[in-house]
C-alpha cells in the first residue's frame, strides 16, 4: 500500500510540473489573485515623423489588456501629429474633457494646453518614444515612458529634448483619452 501511495504522489508530481510548463504563462495562484506577466510587444505604426517600435504591457489579464494597451498606443501617436500639425480637432479627439498637463515649469487646463500647441511658433519635426510601459488599474491605462523631441524653436533654431512621461488614460465616449499628462526633463 505504501508503494501505490508513493507511486500515485510521483505521477501527481510529474503531471503537474508537465501541466505547469505547458500552460499559458498568464498563472492562477488561488480564486482572486493572478501573477502578473510583463509581455512585451513590437510594432509598426508607419508614421515617419513618430516613431514607437515597441512597448512593455504588465498584466494578470493578456487577452484583455493587450487589447486595450494597443488602442491607447494608437491614440498616443495622435498627439505629436496633433502638434506638428497645430491641429485643434485633433487634440479634441484625444483629449479628456478634464484634461490636465503639468510640466516642470508648466501647468495647464485642457483649453490652455490646446491653445498653447495650436498658436505654438516652434515645429515638432520627429518624435521617438522608448521604453513604454503600460499597466491598468481598474477603469484607468497608466503610460510610462520617454521621448525624443527634435523641433525648431520660435526662432527656427534645431532644438532636441529628452522627456520622461506618465500619461493617465480614462475610455471617454467609448474611446480611450488622454486624462493627465506629466512630463520631467
Amino acid at each position: 500500500m505504501k508503494q501505490i501511495i508513493i507511486s500515485f504522489l510521483f505521477i501527481a508530481s510529474i503531471c503537474a510540473c508537465n501541466n505547469a510548463t505547458t500552460n499559458a504563462p498568464e498563472i492562477v495562484t488561488n480564486d482572486t489573485s493572478r501573477k502578473f506577466i510583463q509581455v512585451k510587444f513590437t510594432i509598426d505604426l508607419h508614421t515617419p515623423t513618430v516613431v514607437i517600435s515597441n512597448y512593455t504591457l504588465i498584466t494578470n489579464d493578456l487577452q484583455n489588456d493587450s487589447t486595450k494597451a494597443k488602442e491607447i498606443i494608437k491614440a498616443k501617436v495622435m498627439l505629436p501629429l496633433a502638434m506638428q500639425q497645430h491641429d485643434l480637432k485633433l487634440f479634441d479627439s484625444i483629449l479628456t474633457k478634464d484634461f490636465i498637463y503639468q510640466g516642470e515649469e508648466n501647468f495647464f487646463n485642457r483649453n490652455e494646453y490646446i491653445q498653447d500647441r495650436v498658436h505654438a511658433k516652434w515645429m515638432i519635426s520627429d518624435v521617438q518614444y522608448e521604453n513604454l510601459v503600460i499597466q491598468f488599474f481598474e477603469d484607468y491605462g497608466i503610460l510610462t515612458y520617454r521621448n525624443k523631441v527634435k523641433e525648431k524653436d520660435e526662432f527656427g533654431k534645431d532644438q532636441l529634448y529628452l522627456w520622461f512621461w506618465t500619461d493617465i488614460w480614462v475610455k471617454e465616449n467609448g474611446s480611450w483619452k488622454l486624462k493627465n499628462l506629466r512630463a520631467i526633463n
